[in-house]
């Protein structure tokens, strides 16, 4: 658990480390990344108890982080709060439905034994987070950038 807190408390700066170096680009990740990992945070509560009937330190100290993993592409793009909440929760529920239901069920079907959560905590909210990137970049808007549109998105 010591980990999982740390790992949540520095997520932020995973994700900033290759932003832009504008003063409003970093702080955007921090803000993006940090919802969006509160998102995935609640969602996995919820979802552990409901699922199993108790909380499940497995869907805790991994779907807890799914969050952070499924904004990373669009974390220093304009996805507003409502966004980055969205993407959190989306990314919680899929992780925690993964390690709760699915991970057994790969195993007997595939004989896919997945021991640190891989699949489930970087694999799926990571196929969310490029979609989530793609719709990002689709919007991206000079409302939303300015002049700096064709420079962030430069061919």
């Amino acid at each position: 658990m010591l980990g999982t807190l740390f790992l949540w408390m520095f997520w932020p700066s995973f994700n900033g480390s290759l932003a832009p170096v504008s003063f409003a680009s970093k702080h955007r990740v921090v803000i993006n990344t940090v919802m969006s990992l509160t998102g995935s945070g609640l969602v996995t509560f919820a979802l552990s108890i409901a699922l199993r009937k108790k909380f499940s330190m497995e869907d805790i100290q991994n779907a807890t982080l799914a969050g952070g993993v499924a904004v990373g592409s669009s974390s220093d793009l304009v996805i507003s709060a409502w966004g980055a909440i969205l993407i959190g929760c989306v990314a919680g529920t899929i992780s925690t439905f993964g390690f709760a239901r699915m991970k057994d069920w790969f195993y007997k079907h595939f004989g896919l034994h997945d021991s640190c959560g891989v699949q489930f905590l970087h694999g799926m909210p990571g196929l969310l987070g490029g979609i989530a990137g793609s719709v990002a970049c689709a919007n991206a808007s000079v409302g939303h950038y300015g002049s700096n549109l064709g420079v962030i998105f430069s061919q």
